[in-house]
C-alpha cells in the first residue's frame, strides 16, 4: 500500500465533500433568489434537479476523461469549469443564465469526486 501525505489526504477530502458541501450552502438561498430574478419558488427549485443531473453527467464524463487525458488535467478542468459556472451563476440575470450556469457548475464540481475516488482507489492495493 502507497503511504498518502497527509496534505494531499486533506486536499482529497476536501474535493470529494465539495459538490456536497456547495449545495448545502446554497439550498438557503433560494427564496431570496426567487424573489431577485421574479421567478415562482419552483423554478429557483428546478436549479437544484439541474444541478444533480450536471453533477451525474459530469461524473461519466470527466471519469472517462481522466481515462484519458490523466487524473490532473482533468482535475484542473473541473475545477476551471466550477469556477466558470460560479462566476456565471453570480452575474445571471434570468432564471435561465442560472439553470445553465448551474449546470456547469455541478459538471465541474463532479471532477473533484469522480477523479479522486479514482486517484484513492489507484493508490491503495489488496
Amino acid at each position: 500500500m502507497k503511504k498518502v501525505s497527509v496534505p494531499s489526504l486533506l486536499l482529497m477530502i476536501i474535493l470529494v465533500a465539495f459538490p456536497q458541501i456547495s449545495e448545502t450552502i446554497y439550498t438557503p438561498s433560494l427564496p431570496d433568489i426567487s424573489k431577485a430574478l421574479h421567478v415562482s419558488n419552483n423554478e429557483v427549485q428546478l436549479t437544484l434537479s439541474v444541478y444533480f443531473a450536471g453533477f451525474a453527467l459530469g461524473v461519466f464524463f470527466i471519469g472517462w476523461l481522466s481515462d484519458i487525458i490523466g487524473r490532473r488535467p482533468a482535475m484542473l478542468f473541473g475545477i476551471v469549469l466550477y469556477g466558470a459556472g460560479s462566476f456565471l451563476c453570480f452575474i445571471a440575470n434570468s432564471i435561465e443564465v442560472l439553470l445553465v450556469s448551474r449546470f456547469i457548475q455541478a459538471f465541474g464540481a463532479s471532477a473533484g469526486s469522480v477523479v479522486t475516488q479514482t486517484i484513492l482507489r489507484e493508490s491503495v492495493e489488496g
